[in-house]
């Protein structure tokens, strides 16, 4: 992932140098051919684009059709500015329209895509036919149509690229998710299972084990006034043991009823083998907890993983689980965009009300990154 991580950084600084190439070369031929009267309006499109490029880059896809279009359009519209202004019918600039039909396939749909991929082909087939102000002579018909139709396949197959890589990242997220959330499950399942087991085990040394005991050692008081000499100090031998072993088995009985799962390695399940982000989990050595705080416990931080896989385009997750005072405060957060304003969706209002029926409490901020602080109160015992 940090290979992967290194390659997009790579890829987002050879895009720009690429651009501010474009740019040095085209302006000084909009200066050559021009004045500073069509300058200085292409160099504020052309700064205007890179800015918009970068943003529409980084950020996130917008959840409304309308975010995405004012996050797509500005870099559409201003790229069409600065191709109108070559004085070269184009020249180098049209390369810098296929990068705004990469971006168009990173936040858009199919529709969406198609339509920057047209808006931007009538550009390319304006500025070739010497609609621009700094452009005297139009090309030929065959070369108008072979550079419009050169173009508009550069750009969907470009789109055709990003749009797939999109789909392969999406669907490993959707992986991820469904990762977190079968091995989340079947942890609790198991653990279910095994505390149900113990209890049964625990009836059965009780009720079984136990209640022979009981009657051994009745027995053996009994007998223990009836014989006389040596055999008498051997009933009384046996009795002792009988005792002994009947407080054995009531200690076990009592461990078996009283013991919860490992938290720390159901956590650590829950949260191995993401991809992406890394999760770096960090539980308080010798923390307990009974089996209902355990099992909101695990489905924080299920919510937590899965939240920061769909939404967060974080690098890094950093979750501690640690005692305070008379509660277990569970901390999260990520080195994401975070959400500001913040509306909680299905996953975080039901953890908060599965925390208020423990007598907690959830606090979230998105404001930088995304950070969740659970706090459930405990008996004082309880917390190691």
């Amino acid at each position: 992932m940090e290979r992967t991580g290194r390659v997009q950084v790579w890829a987002g600084v050879s895009m720009l140098v690429l651009c501010v190439v474009v740019g040095a070369v085209e302006g000084a031929t909009v200066l050559a051919a021009g004045s500073w009267a069509y300058l200085v309006p292409w160099l504020v499109a052309f700064v205007g684009y890179l800015v918009t490029l970068v943003l529409a880059s980084a950020r996130s896809t917008p959840a409304t059709s309308r975010g995405r279009l004012l996050l797509v359009a500005p870099p559409v519209l201003l790229i069409n500015v600065v191709v109108l202004l070559s004085p070269s019918r184009g020249g180098p600039a049209l390369i810098l329209l296929v990068l705004t039909a990469a971006i168009a396939a990173l936040h858009l749909g199919a529709r969406g895509i198609a339509g920057v991929i047209a808006w931007n082909s009538t550009v390319v087939l304006a500025t070739g036919a010497a609609l621009g102000p700094l452009v005297n002579t139009a090309n030929r018909p065959v070369e108008l149509l072979l550079m419009t139709v050169l173009y508009t396949l550069l750009q969907a197959a470009t789109a055709a690229m990003v749009w797939s890589q999109r789909r392969v990242e999406q669907a490993l997220a959707d992986l991820s998710v469904t990762h977190v959330e079968l091995r989340s499950t079947s942890a609790l399942l198991a653990e279910s299972s095994q505390a149900q087991e113990r209890l049964r085990i625990s009836r059965e040394l009780h009720d079984v084990l136990g209640h022979q005991l009981t009657v051994l050692a009745v027995e053996l008081e009994v007998a223990s006034h009836q014989v006389e000499g040596p055999a008498r100090d051997h009933v009384h031998r046996a009795r002792g043991l009988a005792k002994e072993l009947l407080a054995d088995v009531r200690s076990v009985v009592g461990t078996q009823r009283e013991r919860t799962f490992d938290l720390p390695a159901v956590l650590a399940g829950v949260v191995e083998e993401i991809p992406r982000p890394r999760v770096h989990l960090d539980v308080e050595a010798g923390l307990e907890v009974d089996d209902d705080h355990a099992v909101a416990l695990v489905r924080a931080v299920q919510e937590i993983a899965t939240n920061a896989i769909r939404h967060a385009e974080a690098e890094n997750l950093w979750i501690t689980l640690h005692p305070d005072g008379g509660a277990v405060r569970l901390e999260a957060h990520d080195d994401g965009w975070g959400a500001a304003p913040l509306t909680p969706g299905h996953g975080l209002t039901g953890l908060r009300e599965r925390a208020e029926a423990l007598g907690g409490r959830v606090r979230v901020d998105g404001s930088s990154g995304f950070r969740v602080s659970v706090e459930l109160p405990v008996r004082q015992e309880a917390v190691v």
